[in-house]
């Protein structure tokens, strides 16, 4: 199989050979190699190679040339597009190597990294990024979980480049890239593999199995440069100049370390603070630091520490009230942040009395700019130098191995310019320190030195930050370009240096921490690559006898000569110790400080490597044609090691059913658990991250943080029975194992499954790899994860982001902003929408027949059908009402009753009566009209509402669908005669100069000057005429006694300031004019005006509008009527004195020559005058009834007509109520439906199924599929709008005044007037169509009401729930139920309530037996590592049994399968005794059916109880039922509450701290099984803050309950703002009683009591059958 394998990968390479010249390649990417660069490229190009190269010798510029030449084969040749990746071990390095790849390349280069991300990418944004880049620069793990998920393919990548491959071993990403996906891959298929690294060692294995081991796991050979090669010419190879061979290498030996005693800050910390997390770490810390460094180290360490607490305070937000109120005297305190200020404090105020200003010190200081030559680029350490302190007075208290550094540093004092080195330490806080001792001593002033850190582990917490402000990664970058520009000439650096970060070239590298590996050595030795560099290791000092037998190589660093370290030691007394400083114990070696002979062991595997160089170049000797010498790994030894070592690939295939939804593959490794659709694979290696990652994305508090546990059994083995072999069988024997494990998985008490055991395995690693395998697989097959292996939110969520996905749209880049878009359903979405007509107003389409003029085809009117309707209409302030007979298209609903206010205007009762007069229409029976009778009723119903809203009605005679008509005599139909001539007569009132118009007095006139207003005349004013001064009567507007559009309180009409506009410029147009004469022409009625001898001396007529009321369908204020009839009081007060012979008053005005006799008497008019609101409440009326009628709704017509009223409308009734109480009904159908439907699901994925049915996005799409926005009723009641109901109406912009009144006096417009005038063919439908009207001066095209409106998407989407709310109001539960499903908010299976209950009891069976099904589905064959037949027979076949997989149900299994193991788990809480069963229900009130519902009622999803699921299904089901009852408790409620009340109340009454107090009052949070210390300490502080809160508000109210009864006798008690009840309403025991007033508010509770309470809730409400009365009591 290997060597198969081998023999493909040789073809080829061959091909890679031939298809393009490499030289052509290199001369098309402009790149100069070295020699030996370019000679380990061509081997590169023949096969998978590793190449071998000390740190800075250009290994990266041999894989550009790779990516390069790759990259234009793939461009000339025709085949399936394919990318080069590059892995990186580290982030930083990925961003190096993209900008060093995309400056020597022409290809498109893109970076990855995890923080872009990448997790949330699906298939699509991966293929996309594989199309639009050439070469992906990523970390090995960004491609791995591409990999594992299935986004990416190993097969589309044809250049894999590993940077720092010596990693590949064990479980690193870059060993499980391998195996999991490059050794399954097709040989053809495979990408091509290219290695870097500078040192394969590894420090548990010899040189040549080292290089073995990684040429295996990379399938590679390994290459290099001849290592056998004099020291010159390998020098000017790798260098290309004339530089020395390399650095030149040295140990210095340092003293062991005295016993410090700790110093006095740590033992007054200790004392003061140390309960304090910083101080504790801190203790833990100082005796390493001790040893390490001295007392002067430990101080510094603290302050250090005492710097980085200060900044996390200064940065922490302020503490709430929450945090004040839980610090109790018997509160656990042990987190709170008011005691982490208090340490801090007094930390502060011991540090400064130990370390004086150093604590303080202040950056930039002018004193330290003035004096430094070059400013230290470090603020914090640039202030830290004003304190240096001569290194005299702190030798002392530095250890031996600081001091030793210090010296080796002062040797470049008279060089401080040729200074860069680099300070490699093993500890992060010891890099800092070391930077801080540095900084503070006097004599290295020179030195302008900072830090290195890698990124910190999650345990070691973010306290150990770099000295700079900003992330780790920010400072190290700022760092290295520091240091590339000399404005810094040391770094201390951790291990992050040797690898992954770009440093410039430097002089001095010192190991102050003794490397761990020889490849580490190796590492850091490259970073010296100037000339004349120094690489020095600090070593402890060596025993002389040890020093004498010791076999020191010949390329060991040699130890630095006596006379050296003596010239540094030269003041030896003051490296004495003060006694007080000593313990008096003996020296101590720091445990992780390696000693010489650990520097030996790196030499020697070092020397172990070049050995075997030089042995594989005397095999294989290798050799360019350009004569430079490679050594190339000889092929079959690391093929014999694999061979023997490892099982790297298999020869099995995918299955070619390709039916079925996964494949399983044997693996001699481990199992590979394949899925067709996307090729994502679960591995034993890859199982254990597939099952964190799932429970991570489980639905969990703040409390708790969910993990899986994994639970380890040990089993002996049994005694094999010795089995003969022949020679022919006779196998490798294997090593026996002395015990067997079996891992066994439990999952939180919400995941899908909760506990698998898996199978006996040699080791632990094995058995949880083999146990965690078998979970993800099972997790797949119950749909909890998906195809990707990612976590579900929503499955069925996929297909439609599947259907609804983008093309076009790209993935999320790094610091991209999101695309700004409409949100659906959003207040400030608005859309344009029709205006729905009633269909009874909708006149049938005519029929088009040829005109007989034109011969073309036209519609005309045809005689039809219409229904006539009696109305009778009463206004309070007549004595009678008046009948007219309404006409419409189609016959209306026999049950419309029309509510309209008109008793509020009646001032004669007294208080106001503000109920609703109720008008119903009395069908007369259906008449077909001719086009004579259309004609004629029309003309009547126009002149009718011109004496109604003083605007001229025109019409279209096809659209028209109602008509106006008199009734006759019989009171059965039309007097059509009547209607015809009651209107005739229109002639003005003048008749000659002698006429007495006294008897005018009182009776009603039509004023042309006022658009054919309809007016009383009041007076004769005789001594006036039409050419009077009459200004006065100018200055005051024309107003009526009430308002004709009286708006609510708080309601604005949209065109108030339009109108204030045109009254302000028709007030000044009053004001210049000075005669009646002279308004003549600014009403443009010139024409009628008789000539000045006529008119001279003929009366006026004061008058006085009839006080008409217009808007009828809203409650008026008060305030309103009461300024009306103020207005009222002022003209009686005017007519007074006009009675009494005064000047004549501002007033209103007419001439006998402008004005008509009106035929109707005022009674008639003000009846009439309920037309218009009624017209507009008749159609609103209407509109509902379709619409109930349309969605067949159990709801009755005034209800649905409230649900489609918006506030926009200003009418009586808005949805607003329904609304709110509409979003509580739909949240709790969706909550039932889902946790019915979907017994599997948890929280999480019930909770963003509920969000995506009752979004306003959801809701909107809703209402627009079912056409409900054109019904949804939104206009404001205006006057100049009114129509007769339908589209066939239109307004006339102007009255002509000879349609008021007929004038002899009319003048025939001139020749050159009538050229530019038109003739209005409206006009002509009226008759007297000789009024021509200037074209200039008025538009003679009726005004078209419009037929569309602007609506908020919300608006659209509440109509919804309102419509919800509207049904839950008139037929119960079920009634919304009906409503829901004719809405498309549930499937049409949801026929009655009582569905639920049964469908929940038979999903519960279904789930059991497929559960029970799931578990035997499969039998698993578990192979051993290494095949043979002992191990065979030990670790046999097993079934996944009951006892293998449990998913948290109670399954009785009655026949156990042999051999099965019993699993057993300690658990908080088995069940609820008897006891407590019992205290539960009595405190409820309700007795449990099924008890398994109160315990998963109670468990929190942190309890190990694997009997039980969590209560997060009940919670999420109680919370929709309590929000239901609440707020159809507070719709209820009397008088009604406005709906921002009902939802303020319901926040409170809905609230989870009030819940909580519910729950702790009744003692039902002793009853909670969880597993978590943080639930059981927040519990047991909410439970002491309640009761501390309790204990003040008592004491309190005591004291005025003492200071009451001492005052009685002399004063009234006052009110108190506390609840109080009845003896009768209060039990025995008031458990709420000293409960403080909203104490909701000042106790803040943890979420989980809250859930509690809601759970218990949803048990209730699915025990009972889901009865709505059980859960109400």
């Amino acid at each position: 199989m290997l060597e198969a394998h081998l023999d493909a990968a040789s073809v080829m390479d061959t091909t890679l050979a031939t298809d393009t010249e490499p030289a052509t390649a290199l001369e098309k990417s402009g790149l100069t190699p070295r020699d030996y660069q370019l000679a380990l490229f061509h081997q590169a190009l023949r096969s998978n190679s590793i190449v071998m190269l000390e740190t800075g010798t250009g290994k990266t510029l041999v894989a550009v040339m790779l990516i390069e030449w790759f990259a234009q084969r793939t461009a000339a040749g025709s085949g399936r597009r394919k990318v080069r990746v590059f892995l990186n071990n580290t982030v930083a390095l990925v961003h190096q190597q993209a900008r060093v790849i995309g400056d020597n390349t022409a290809q498109t280069v893109h970076a990855y990294v995890g923080a872009m991300g990448l997790d949330e990418w699906d298939e699509t944004a991966w293929t996309r990024t594989w199309a639009r880049a050439d070469v992906l620069v990523m970390t090995h793990q960004v491609l791995l979980n591409a990999l594992r998920s299935g986004h990416a393919r190993i097969s589309d990548i044809d250049l894999l480049v590993f940077d720092e491959a010596h990693h590949a071993r064990g479980s690193h990403p870059y060993m499980l890239i391998m195996r999991e996906f490059y050794d399954h891959c097709a040989p053809h298929d495979r990408p091509h593999i290219f290695g870097m690294t500078a040192s394969p060692l590894n420090a548990h294995q010899s040189a040549q199995a080292s290089v073995h081991h990684l040429q295996a796991s990379l399938d590679a050979s390994m290459c290099t440069v001849d290592l056998t090669a004099d020291q010159s010419s390998r020098s000017k190879q790798i260098a290309g100049s004339d530089q020395a061979a390399g650095p030149s290498a040295v140990c210095y030996e340092y003293a062991l370390p005295p016993a410090f005693a700790p110093t006095p800050l740590t033992t007054a910390l200790e004392a003061a603070c140390g309960s304090a997390k910083v101080v504790v770490r801190g203790l833990r810390t100082a005796p390493v630091i001790l040893a390490l460094l001295g007392p002067f180290g430990v101080d510094q360490m603290w302050l250090y520490y005492l710097r980085q607490w200060h900044r996390a305070a200064a940065l922490r937000p302020a503490p709430s009230r929450n945090a004040v109120a839980s610090a109790l005297p018997d509160a656990t305190v042990a987190d709170d942040p008011l005691l982490d200020i208090a340490y801090l404090k007094s930390a502060l105020e011991l540090a400064r009395a130990h370390c004086g200003a150093l604590l303080d010190a202040v950056s930039d200081n002018e004193q330290m700019l003035a004096t430094e030559t070059v400013v230290h680029p470090v603020p914090q350490l640039r202030a830290l130098g004003l304190h240096r302190r001569p290194w005299a007075d702190v030798r002392a208290q530095l250890s031996p191995q600081v001091n030793r550094l210090l010296g080796i540093l002062l040797q470049w004092r008279d060089r401080p310019t040729e200074l860069r080195g680099i300070v490699f330490v093993g500890r992060r806080v010891t890099v800092v320190l070391l930077a801080y001792v540095v900084t503070l001593i006097a004599e290295f002033d020179f030195v302008r030195a900072d830090v290195l850190l890698g990124a910190a582990l999650k345990q070691s917490g973010s306290i150990d930050r770099p000295i700079r402000s900003g992330s780790v990664r920010t400072a190290n970058q700022l760092t290295l370009a520091d240091f590339a520009d000399g404005r810094l000439n040391l770094v201390f650096a951790t291990q992050v240096a040797e690898e992954g970060v770009d440093i410039q070239p430097c002089n001095l590298v010192i190991r102050f921490d003794m490397p761990k590996t020889a490849t580490s050595m190796i590492q850091s030795r490259g970073r010296a690559r100037m000339p004349g560099s120094q690489f020095i290791v600090m070593v402890p000092q060596v025993d002389p006898e040890l020093k004498q037998s010791l076999d020191v190589p010949a390329s060991a660093a040699p130890l630095a000569s006596e006379e050296v370290l003596s010239a540094m030691d030269a003041d030896a007394s003051e490296l004495i110790v003060p006694e007080s400083q000593v313990t008096g114990e003996s020296q101590t070696l720091p445990e992780h400080q390696g000693s010489y002979t650990d520097y030996l062991r790196l030499v020697r595997l070092e020397d172990c490597l070049r050995d075997w160089c030089r042995a594989e170049a005397l095999v294989n000797p290798t050799t360019t044609t350009d004569s430079t010498n490679i050594i190339v790994s000889s092929g079959p030894a690391h093929q014999e090691y694999g061979r023997m070592h490892y099982n790297l690939r298999i020869d099995d295939s995918p299955s070619t059913e390709l039916e079925e939804m996964w494949v399983e593959q044997g693996d001699k490794q481990g199992r590979i658990y394949t899925i067709v659709s996307t090729q994502a694979r679960i591995t034993y290696m890859s199982a254990v991250p597939t099952v964190h990652s799932y429970v991570q994305h489980l639905p969990q508090d703040q409390l708790c943080k969910l993990q899986p546990i994994f639970d380890f059994e040990q089993v002996a083995q049994p005694k094999q029975p010795a089995v003969s072999q022949t020679k022919k069988t006779k196998k490798a024997k294997i090593p026996t194992h002395n015990a067997l494990f079996r891992c066994t998985i439990t999952l939180p008490s919400n995941a899908a499954v909760r506990r698998v055991a898996g199978p006996l395995m040699p080791n632990k690693r094995l058995a949880k790899q083999a146990a965690a395998y078998r979970a993800a697989k099972k997790l797949h097959q119950l749909g909890a994860i998906d195809d990707n292996l990612s976590p579900i939110a929503d499955p069925e969520d996929e297909a439609d982001q599947a259907a609804n996905k983008d093309t076009n749209a790209k993935p999320t880049e790094p610091n991209s902003k999101p695309a700004s878009r409409k949100v659906k359903g959003a207040r400030s979405s608005t859309d344009t929408y029709d205006i729905a007509v009633a269909p009874a107003f909708v006149q049938p389409k005519a029929l088009t027949q040829p005109d007989m003029e034109s011969g073309e085809m036209a519609a005309n009117y045809s005689p039809r059908t219409w229904h006539l309707y009696l109305l009778s209409l009463h206004h309070p302030s007549t004595d009678s009402p008046s009948q007219i007979v309404f006409a419409s298209a189609h016959r209306m609903p026999a049950d419309i009753s029309v509510p309209l206010f008109v008793n509020q205007f009646n001032a004669a009762i007294e208080p106001r009566d503000t109920s609703a007069t109720i008008f119903r229409p009395k069908y007369l029976g259906s008449q077909v009209l001719d086009q004579a009778q259309f004609d004629i009723l029309a003309q009547f119903s126009s002149k009718i509402f011109t004496r109604m809203i003083f605007m001229m009605l025109t019409w279209n005679e096809l659209e028209v669908g109602s008509l106006l008509a008199p009734l006759n005599a019989e009171g059965t139909g039309i007097d059509f005669e009547f209607a015809q001539s009651c209107f005739d007569d229109r002639s003005i009132v003048y008749q000659d100069s002698t006429t007495d118009y006294s008897s005018l007095v009182g009776t009603l006139i039509m004023d042309a000057l006022d658009h054919g207003r309809v007016k009383v005349v009041e007076q004769v004013c005789d001594t006036i005429d039409i050419y009077s001064d009459l200004r006065a009567y100018h200055s005051k507007k024309a107003s009526s006694d009430l308002p004709e559009n009286p708006q609510p309180d708080g309601m604005d009409s949209d065109d108030g300031c339009m109108v204030a506009k045109k009254k302000q410029k028709g007030a000044k147009t009053r004001l210049s004019v000075k005669t009646m004469a002279k308004w003549t022409d600014v009403k443009r009625i010139n024409r009628i005006r008789p000539a000045r001898e006529i008119a001279t001396g003929v009366p006026l007529f004061k008058v006085r509008n009839i006080s008409l009321v217009y808007n009828y369908l809203t409650i008026v204020p008060q305030s309103i009527l009461s300024s009306a009839y103020v207005e009222d009081a002022q003209e009686t007060s005017n007519a007074a004195k006009v009675a009494t012979g005064a000047a004549f008053p501002d007033g209103l005005y007419t001439s006998p020559f402008f004005c008509a006799r009106e035929p109707m008497d005022s009674a008639t008019i003000a009846n009439l005058s309920l037309l218009p609101a009624f017209f507009m409440r008749l159609n609103q009326l209407l509109l509902a009834y379709e619409v109930k009628k349309k969605l067949a709704l159990p709801v009755q017509v005034q209800t649905v007509r409230e649900a489609i009223t918006s506030s926009s409308a200003n009418t009586d009734v808005c949805y607003e109520r329904l609304e709110t109480l509409g979003d509580s009904v739909l949240k709790y159908i969706a909550s039932v439906m889902l946790f019915v439907a979907y017994p599997d699901a948890h929280e999480g994925i019930l909770t963003t199924r509920r969000g995506r049915i009752i979004c306003n996005a959801n809701l909107f799409d809703l209402s627009t599929r079912l056409k409900l926005p054109p019904y949804i009723i939104s206009q404001t009641f205006v006057k100049r709008d009114v129509r007769l109901p339908g589209r066939g109406w239109h307004r006339m912009p102007f009255i002509p005044a000879k349609w008021i009144c007929m004038s002899p006096f009319f003048k025939a417009l001139s020749s050159t007037e009538s050229s530019n005038t038109e003739t209005s063919e409206d006009a002509k439908s009226l008759g007297d169509a000789d009024l021509a009207v200037p074209k200039k001066q008025l538009p003679t095209e009726p005004i078209v009401v419009g037929t569309t409106r602007m609506l908020s998407e919300k608006t659209v989407a509440d109509i919804i729930e309102s419509l919800l709310g509207a049904s839950v109001c008139d037929g119960g539960i079920n009634g919304a139920l009906a409503a829901a499903r004719a809405l498309g908010v549930v499937d049409n299976g949801w026929t009655c309530w009582s569905s639920f209950a049964s469908v929940w009891r038979s999903n519960m069976a279904v789930r059991k037996r497929k559960m029970a099904q799931l578990s035997n589905m499969r039998t698993e064959t578990i192979a051993a590592t290494t095949e043979s037949q002992e191990v065979n027979d030990l670790l046999q076949e097993m079934k996944l049994d009951q006892s293998d997989v449990l998913f948290g149900l109670n399954l009785s299994v009655s026949n156990p399968q042999p051999g099965s193991v019993a699993l057993q788990h300690k658990s908080d809480s088995a069940g609820l005794s008897d006891m407590a069963t019992a205290q539960i229900e009595d405190t409820l009130g309700y007795t449990f059916n099924d008890h398994a519902l109160l315990v998963e009622a109670l468990t929190h999803c942190s309890s190990l109880d694997v009997t039980s699921s969590s209560y997060q299904r009940l919670e999420f089901l109680g919370d929709a039922v309590l929000d239901f009852f609440l707020t159809k408790r507070y719709y209820d409620h009397q008088p009604p509450l406005n709906p921002h009340r009902m939802t303020l109340v319901k926040h409170v009454a809905a609230s989870n701290d009030l819940f909580a107090i519910v729950l702790v009052c009744n003692g039902l949070q002793k009853h909670v099984c969880h597993g978590s210390v943080t639930v059981r300490d927040a519990i047991h502080d909410y439970e002491l803050r309640l009761k501390h809160a309790r204990k003040v508000w008592s004491q309190r109210h005591s004291n005025e309950e003492k200071d009451h009864r001492e005052d009685s006798a002399t004063m009234e008690r006052p009110a108190k703002s506390r609840r109080t009840s009845s003896s009768s309403e209060k039990s025995s025991i008031d458990i709420y009683s000293d409960l403080p007033p909203e104490v909701w508010d000042a106790v803040r509770a943890p979420k989980v009591l809250g859930d509690i309470l809601e759970s218990l809730v949803g048990a209730v409400f699915v025990d009972s059958g889901m009865s709505h009365e059980t859960v109400k009591s």
